[in-house]
């Protein structure tokens, strides 16, 4: 760089004022989160993916990765139909509990009642018989899974013969004793559904469900016609040479309820904003409002507050000393995440379509990175629903843009993402195992120069920028290390 336009850019980086909006953070970290995806999931080889992020009643952010199936070539997109596992328990869950609402199902009466007087052995000598309550908890004593290993034949059985098999299998507790989560309880349950609501499952779930709230992309099994055209293909894990097999076509048939259906970013997106609805403005709208707050209430946890804690079909973990409220899945070749944090109205969604990489984890991390900056954008409300003073607030000026990207080191996996923060910049190591908890906040010191901050407030190391001859950032050093910029 020649000396007069380093002495200028210097001159003006020096005497910036470096603080971002709200917004601007905000945008920054949807960035560096959509960096950190790509780079991961082309490490992984996961062939295609889907992440959303809903703020009340708008899907505010999505992000999509790769192809439908690896022999096409059609991208993910919005509308792209992933098999969402487990998931379709909580839509069970509902389906079960708007019966409940009309009195045709009770919640602690016995399952068998709904499903022609089928129970399954007990010889534990438990005084309470496997309920309807007992089934959405899983604490009903049943095993996980029937007696074949469907999960990898993918050949799973249909409700004659669920039933059938039935007779030959026995409970493993004592109802409440502990939480075993159970897929031969949902798919049990799902029949209960069919057999009190006259129809058959999916078509249930469709008309009481997804059509009320226009989700109209979303399937009660698996649409393997629209594999490459609409619907991603799963694929397993990867053998020692790398390569991923593809999922072969198969039908859930009876465990449909347990983890058959399919669905897309903008329909997920539909389903959480209709929790937010309900939670704020009560009223009824496919459940009512008290019934879905049941739902999400805690009606298990172990003796000693440990968990899991689950609900009626929803389970809550906790992060960062907060609550979160959904469901994760994990299929043949497809893995999926559903989460809400219900005060903030923020739900987060992430599907793959493979079997080794985990989009909770990925969730986690969006989670913690934008929170914050989500409640200063979009939020309205404490958690006690006490407003916020808005004030408009003339932001100073900013360059932040000319040094946010994607920095890397060739031959080593130190890649990493500088950001815009509110009152600097930040840093994540894209490859870390957890990049949101070890991100860095840098202050401006001077020119192109800045230090590290220290979680004390101390001040570290120093990163320099350098430029090129027309001034724009080309990379960076940080203890001597130089990263390029992409």
């Amino acid at each position: 760089m020649n000396r007069s336009l380093c002495a200028l850019v210097c001159v003006l980086a020096s005497t910036l004022t470096f603080s971002a909006s709200p917004e601007e953070a905000l945008a920054s970290r949807f960035r560096a989160v959509e960096a950190i995806v790509d780079a991961q999931l082309e490490r992984e080889s996961v062939p295609g993916a889907a992440f959303g992020v809903v703020h009340d009643q708008d899907l505010i952010w999505s992000h999509y990765h790769g192809v439908e199936t690896l022999d096409g070539r059609n991208p993910v997109d919005g509308d792209t139909l992933f098999s969402i596992c487990s998931i379709s328990k909580v839509f069970n869950g509902v389906a079960t509990m708007n019966l409940v609402e009309e009195g045709r199902m009770d919640l602690d009466a016995p399952l068998s009642a709904y499903i022609d007087g089928v129970e399954i052995q007990d010889a534990t000598g438990g005084e309470a018989p496997v309920t309807v309550h007992g089934v959405l908890s899983h604490v009903s004593g049943l095993p996980r899974e029937s007696r074949t290993d469907y999960w990898a034949t993918n050949e799973f059985p249909t409700a004659e013969v669920l039933t059938e098999a039935l007779r030959d299998q026995s409970r493993l507790y004592r109802s409440y004793d502990y939480w075993q989560y159970s897929n031969l309880g949902m798919a049990m349950l799902g029949q209960a559904v069919a057999k009190t609501s006259g129809k058959a499952w999916g078509s249930y779930i469709k008309d009481e469900i997804l059509t009320p709230l226009g989700m109209s992309r979303t399937a009660t099994d698996m649409p393997f016609d629209q594999v490459g055209d609409g619907f991603a293909r799963g694929y397993y894990v990867r053998n020692a040479r790398g390569e991923r097999k593809p999922v072969q076509e198969h039908q859930f048939l009876a465990f449909a309820p347990a983890a058959g259906m399919a669905s897309s970013v903008n329909d997920l997106a539909k389903f959480a904003s209709w929790h937010f609805r309900l939670q704020e403005k009560g009223g009824e709208e496919v459940l009512k409002a008290t019934t879905q707050k049941n739902m999400l209430r805690v009606h298990w946890m172990g003796a000693d507050f440990e968990p899991p804690a689950w609900g009626l079909a929803y389970a809550t973990r906790r992060i960062d000393e907060k609550t979160l409220w959904g469901h994760g899945g994990y299929c043949p070749g497809t893995r999926a995440s559903f989460t809400m944090r219900l005060p903030k109205k923020v739900g987060l969604i992430g599907m793959m379509t493979a079997n080794d990489v985990a989009p909770g984890q990925i969730a986690t991390w969006i989670y913690r990175l934008t929170a914050d900056s989500i409640e200063a954008v979009h939020g309205k409300d404490d958690e006690d629903g006490e407003k916020k003073e808005e004030k408009d607030e003339e932001k100073p000026a900013f360059n932040g843009a000319d040094y946010e990207g994607y920095y890397a080191v060739e031959n080593y996996d130190w890649d990493g993402y500088v950001g815009i923060d509110t009152e600097g910049l930040f840093y994540l190591s894209v490859f870390a195992d957890d990049p949101v908890t070890g991100m860095q906040r840098w202050v401006h010191e001077e020119g192109d120069t800045f230090r590290r901050k220290r979680d004390n407030g101390d001040l570290a190391e120093a990163i320099h920028f350098e430029r090129d001859d027309s001034g724009k950032v080309i990379a960076l050093t940080q203890h001597s290390y130089r990263r390029t910029r992409r």
